[in-house]
């Protein structure tokens, strides 16, 4: 079955948030706990949807993030599109699809490799746009 897109809201990596933030976020995680149910993740639940995405905040999986400067103006560069292997991965039960709410397997045996995509060994593929001229040339990143 093929999904049609779908407009969600998501928040940085923890890594990328102000300390004082992602130590409110962590107390507020640890709060949400309980002893019957797991509480809410952030960096799980609302932070850096997995998937194909158009815009959003990059995956940094493999690496620390690092500045993404334009080759020809030197500019920072942003995500302009992500293309993932998965729909969603073991860890964020959030992002999965209402459609796929039921299924309760290994993610990477399932309807989360819906695409048929692999890049590499399971990365995601970037292209991050410039900020000042869409002229400029793309820039790639696996991560």
């Amino acid at each position: 079955m093929c999904a049609a897109p779908e407009t969600v809201t998501e928040y940085p990596a923890p890594h990328e948030l102000p300390e004082e933030l992602a130590d409110r976020i962590e107390e507020w995680e640890q709060e949400s706990e309980d002893e019957d149910e797991p509480g809410f993740c952030y960096q799980y639940d609302l932070a850096v949807a997995p998937g194909w995405k158009l815009g959003g905040h990059a995956p940094w999986s493999f690496s620390d993030p690092f500045p993404m400067a334009c080759a020809e103006c030197g500019a920072g560069m942003r995500p302009l599109l992500t293309v993932d292997g998965t729909e969603w991965d073991g860890g964020s039960g959030s992002w999965r699809p209402v459609e796929d709410a039921g299924y309760t397997g290994y993610h990477f045996l399932g309807p989360a490799l819906d695409t048929q995509i692999s890049i590499g060994r399971s990365y995601s593929l970037q292209v991050y746009v410039c900020e000042r001229s869409y002229d400029h040339p793309l820039l790639q990143n696996m991560q």
